[in-house]
């Protein structure tokens, strides 16, 4: 069975833009501690599958959030425009899952990070993305 934040961590991973930067830094759900910077952490917010009267739809509808971390802001910006760039608008290949559409939205100036628990003096990009896939 697939596992779609698996999948997705090897779409982002065999960007090369991407891996340019971050490495395989590209963390989900748990941030080592010892990670470096910049990288990527990423969670599954919601993943639905709607159902109908014969079942499952088969067509999941998800929600990931995404932070781009640096020590400079120039840094965090490089990693974000280049995720923003590959998944903005994608359809394809996943891993086991295939992205029927990915949809980027940013995060508002409210938006509290989830991967750095205090104040440690470094920049985050946080973005949305809505994704339609099937396993």
């Amino acid at each position: 069975m697939a596992h779609f934040p698996a999948d997705l961590r090897t779409l982002i991973a065999a960007t090369t833009p991407i891996s340019a930067l971050v490495s395989t830094r590209i963390h989900y759900n748990m941030l080592p501690q010892a990670s470096a910077r910049p990288h990527i952490w990423f969670r599954v917010a919601r993943d639905e599958e709607p159902r109908t009267m014969d079942g499952a739809g088969g067509i999941h509808d998800a929600n990931v959030d995404i932070e781009c971390v640096g020590a400079t802001e120039t840094s965090a910006q490089d990693v974000a425009d280049a995720v923003k760039t590959k998944l903005d608008g994608y359809t394809g290949g996943a891993g086991s899952s295939t992205i029927r559409g990915a949809f980027v939205s940013d995060k508002s100036d409210e938006y509290v990070p989830f991967s750095i628990p205090t104040d440690e003096g470094v920049h985050v990009i946080a973005f949305d993305v809505r994704c339609w896939y099937t396993t």
